[in-house]
């Protein structure tokens, strides 16, 4: 018996798998948890004083300047070859320790790699140990190792599997890494598993559309709907917008409401953000303002041209701001015409001449304002 030639405690003995707290959460919930918690509740890296999911992993994710220790890796894969080839336990339990102490975010492509140029033949042994290590594991990094194994492995009936744990930011990255090895529709069934979902597995998610899909529908989406649902837009919206290239949709004489709703969000952001350089910031601007005057009033459009104005007047005396947003002196010109005629307009004076106290129930007109604004990207 397994238990029996062991002098140790298993890692994973007595304690409850992620995959059933993820299929079950309110189930578990204690006074003491958040209601996204993991059971294993390892401390966390980027510490913000409270867990969110896929937080740690989105902050490692961007830090270039990882040092991986070859020999760490090469014992992973020995462990790894020793557990489902020779069906050693104690390698397991090795594999399995050493798995739950580093966070895989950070080494599982050198692993993979690894894995590869020993020519490891996938057996069902292979995809056995990454279907358990998904299924029964109490500890998140060898859940997430295990969703990579069975992307890795071919392993198409565990679809169903890594959409279930998907539901969870944690693993939502991971599982999109195992889709894209499992199946040509691999982007579409994320996008699936991501709409509903908040913050940074989403955006980690996104990230992997974005680098890796060539579908049309899917850069179209990511430019309307892949900054949404996070804590503010900025997280990844310019890499929306440059990499779903959103001037190809602008160029084109109708827009939808969902591209428009998106511009306006992207104008906001160019504009707050002006101290920084963006190539196509210029002609975004002047598109949405050709595409809109005229046609669009209301508190967004006010906003945006009220910004528009605050900065025209900053750069009537330091053109930094121009040449941050790449704007041609034409661009320049066109948005100075245009925002100078329609601040004189009957519906923006309204707006700027009423006063803040006044009511607009159940807000004052400037209430209502920031609220539009702050909704923008939700």
């Amino acid at each position: 018996m397994e238990r029996e030639s062991l002098d140790k405690k298993l890692p994973w003995e007595n304690r409850l798998s992620i995959f059933r707290f993820v299929q079950n959460p309110l189930k578990y919930v204690t006074d003491e948890d958040e209601f996204d918690c993991l059971p294993d509740r390892i401390p966390l890296r980027h510490d913000i004083g409270i867990y969110f999911p896929a937080y740690d992993d989105y902050m490692d994710y961007y830090q270039f300047d990882k040092e991986i220790n070859p020999e760490f890796i090469k014992r992973l894969a020995d462990m790894f070859e020793a557990c489902v080839n020779q069906g050693n336990i104690n390698a397991k339990i090795e594999f399995y320790n050493l798995l739950k102490k580093f966070p895989i975010i950070n080494y599982h492509r050198n692993f993979i790699d690894e894995i590869s140029k020993r020519r490891i033949v996938v057996t069902p042994q292979i995809k056995e140990l990454g279907r358990w290590m998904v299924m029964e594991a109490p500890d998140r990094e060898v859940v997430k190792m295990g969703i990579i194994i069975l992307g890795i492995s071919h392993d198409v009936d565990s679809i169903p599997l890594l959409k279930s744990i998907a539901k969870h930011g944690e693993f939502t990255y991971y599982v999109g890494l195992a889709l894209y090895e499992l199946t040509p529709q691999w982007d579409l069934m994320l996008i699936d598993i991501i709409e509903p979902l908040y913050y940074w597995g989403r955006v980690m998610a996104v990230t992997l559309l974005l680098d890796y899909s060539l579908r049309e529908e899917v850069r179209k989406w990511c430019v309307r709907y892949g900054f949404r649902h996070n804590y503010s837009p900025d997280y990844n919206i310019e890499d929306c917008m440059k990499q779903g290239d959103i001037l190809k949709d602008m160029r084109k004489e109708k827009w939808d409401e969902p591209l428009l709703r998106a511009v306006q969000i992207y104008v906001v952001f160019l504009l707050e953000n002006a101290r920084y350089s963006y190539k196509n910031g210029g002609e975004v601007i002047r598109l949405y303002l050709k595409y809109t005057i005229g046609k669009r009033r209301g508190y967004v459009q006010f906003h945006i041209i009220r910004q528009l104005c605050e900065f025209l007047k900053i750069t009537e005396k330091d053109k930094t701001f121009v040449e941050n947003l790449n704007m041609s002196e034409e661009d320049y010109s066109d948005i100075w015409i245009d925002v100078y005629k329609e601040i004189k307009k009957p519906w923006f004076q309204k707006l700027l001449g009423e006063n803040r106290t006044y009511r607009t129930y159940p807000y004052t007109t400037q209430e209502r304002l920031d609220n539009v604004v702050r909704n923008l990207g939700f």
